[in-house]
């Protein structure tokens, strides 16, 4: 299942059977295991595979699961409604950060990152906010060995580069991330708590041309407002 991702939608067994390591008619046999019981389903010509209405299923579940949901949702709506920029919610998972919701604003030039979708942690507003509130020890299990992941040419590439922004973000009390996961896109983000540890992250984006650091300014006291609201909301539900 973990083949699958926005850049690879639909997969053919080959494909599959190459990313995994195995032969494929192993492949095939776990494919039709899978496909049977609802998790993947064939495309509409048949040559490929993609995930299928259990995996949705399962995926609403977590979300509903989730203490706040509701709330989150209701927050990020006003959000968007402050700022007219696209408001995102995720959580840190390994050394990505993986988006849980996403409400699209209202600006005529937005970018969006779908639900689900998964970014290295570093390139991201809302996964430095997270790993801003954690020791150095919790930060490095979130960091793969060696480089850190770039998704362009101003990603952030150092450990060292990465300890001055998380310094600055502790100072200011949210996180910038500027043409770091996507050209000419800039997110703020802050970190939102339950039971006095970060569980997840908020944050706005917006294509920010010509540079404004007033307008930055209100976004992030706006973002920062947001997730002190998801904060206590889930803290009186816990």
């Amino acid at each position: 299942m973990e083949c699958f991702h926005r850049e690879s939608a639909a997969l053919s067994s080959s494909e599959i059977a190459r990313k995994i390591g195995i032969p494929r008619t192993n492949a095939l046999r776990l494919l039709a295991t899978l496909q049977g019981r609802g998790w993947l389903e064939r495309t509409e010509d048949g040559a490929c595979y993609r995930v299928g209405l259990r995996a949705f299923e399962i995926g609403a579940n977590y979300l509903t699961a989730k203490s706040g949901t509701a709330a989150l949702r209701t927050v990020l709506n006003d959000l968007v409604m402050n700022t007219e920029c696209t408001a995102y919610a995720g959580t840190l998972d390994r050394d990505d950060v993986v988006m849980t919701h996403c409400i699209e604003g209202t600006l005529p030039v937005r970018f969006i990152w779908k639900i689900g979708d998964r970014l290295p942690c570093t390139t991201t507003a809302i996964g430095k906010a997270i790993l801003s509130h954690l020791s150095d020890s919790d930060i490095e299990k979130h960091l793969r060995p060696g480089p850190l992941r770039t998704l362009t040419h101003k990603s952030i590439k150092s450990r060292k580069a990465l300890q001055e922004e998380l310094k600055q973000a502790r100072k200011v009390g949210w996180a910038l991330a500027r043409e770091e996961s996507h050209a000419g896109l800039t997110a703020v983000g802050a970190a939102v708590f339950s039971g006095g540890k970060p569980v997840l992250g908020v944050s706005v984006c917006w294509f920010d041309h010509p540079p404004d650091r007033k307008r930055l300014e209100r976004y992030a006291q706006s973002v920062v407002q947001a997730a002190d609201r998801i904060s206590r909301e889930m803290t009186a539900r816990s």
